[in-house]
């Protein structure tokens, strides 16, 4: 669950002539009728989409049009996310639970289609690629206070205030419909609290009794052709190809996001010409710290020395050093924040 890229949501786009319809209203025309007064409205529509919304789990099918070139093609388009899997919902859709959610859309009894279809015919896009990282809510704010500090003033406009409160914490690049391949949608939360307060008829039939407690997600779209350009996957076309696509190659898409938006912090380097007595290397180890910095951080500055002996030596002095520091709870408590930058690629 942790650690690892997986699809949260996308669009399925499946050339008509290979979907059966089988809700007799479905892309039929309809006429309202009134019940007080018996009238009968003149204006014919017709039902192109169907909306279906069960424990929180919603779905929409609908029949959509599409000019490519001089030709006009009809797609039946379905809107698929990992809630449609249920208690398998943190599992993200892949390809071991890809027959559930093809069940799950198939029982609505609205369309059929093979799943050799589903999988080999539907073409993808509007993905969302999600990656869970164990971490509790105090520690995610952290780490989004040190990300949101670094943001590229030229972007600043495009990334939403960090919200901090008891139903969510997280952090927003830019919105959906306004996403570019260059300043993509971006959207670090934890997903335990918005299960808990924003998900409640699903968390309330599905997730009690699981282990859905300290999950921060990073979660990032790849809206079009043209984003898929720019990444180097316009060979990911179909459902399945999605779904067998290199895990690396799917984490570094999702990574690749944040850094669109932040000045990448160097971490030694501000070290590098430091003197070596004590009060120095104490007084900076606290300026360090104070910018959200933990342990390791510290003893990344054991890098810059080439000969062994030195290395040993120094890193004696920082050990007993480090029983000095002013502030260690708050050191602690970054180390949570500084593994979740770290898992994003985001610190080194």
């Amino acid at each position: 669950m942790f650690n690892v890229p997986k699809i949260d949501s996308l669009k399925l786009r499946i050339p008509r002539h290979l979907v059966e319809f089988i809700d007799p209203t479905f892309c039929e025309e309809f006429q309202r009728i009134y019940v007080g007064s018996g009238m009968i409205e003149e204006t014919i529509n017709l039902e192109k989409h169907k909306i279906n919304i069960t424990n929180g789990i919603k779905t929409r099918i609908a029949v959509v049009f599409s000019t490519e070139g001089a030709v006009v093609n009809e797609y039946v388009v379905i809107q698929a996310n990992a809630k449609q899997l249920k208690e398998r919902y943190l599992e993200g859709i892949t390809l071991h639970n890809v027959e559930y959610l093809y069940n799950y859309i198939m029982q609505l009894q609205v369309i059929y289609l093979s799943f050799e279809t589903f999988m080999h015919e539907a073409l993808v896009s509007d993905f969302d690629i999600a990656y869970d990282i164990e971490i509790t809510p105090h520690g995610l704010s952290d780490a989004i206070s040190a990300i949101y500090s670094n943001i590229i003033p030229s972007v600043f406009r495009l990334v939403g205030k960090p919200f901090r409160k008891k139903t969510n914490t997280g952090l927003q690049f830019n919105v959906r419909d306004k996403a570019t391949p260059t300043r993509p949608f971006v959207k670090i939360y934890h997903k335990s609290l918005e299960l808990e307060f924003n998900s409640s008829d699903f968390f309330q039939a599905y997730m009690k009794g699981q282990k859905y407690k300290n999950i921060g997600r990073l979660e990032f779209t790849v809206k079009n052709y043209k984003h898929r350009q720019k990444l180097g996957i316009v060979d990911i076309r179909t459902f399945a190809q999605l779904l067998t696509a290199p895990v690396d190659d799917l984490s570094e898409i999702a990574f690749s996001g944040v850094l669109c938006y932040i000045n990448k912090k160097e971490m030694i380097r501000e070290y590098a010409d430091l003197s070596p007595t004590d009060r120095l290397i104490l007084y900076f180890i606290n300026e360090y710290i104070s910018k959200g910095a933990d342990k390791q951080s510290v003893f990344n500055v054991l890098n810059i020395f080439s000969v062994p002996q030195e290395s040993s030596r120094m890193k004696k002095k920082l050990n007993v050093l480090m029983n000095h520091v002013a502030d260690e709870k708050k050191m602690i408590a970054n180390t949570e924040a500084m593994n979740f930058l770290r898992q994003l690629k985001i610190q080194v």
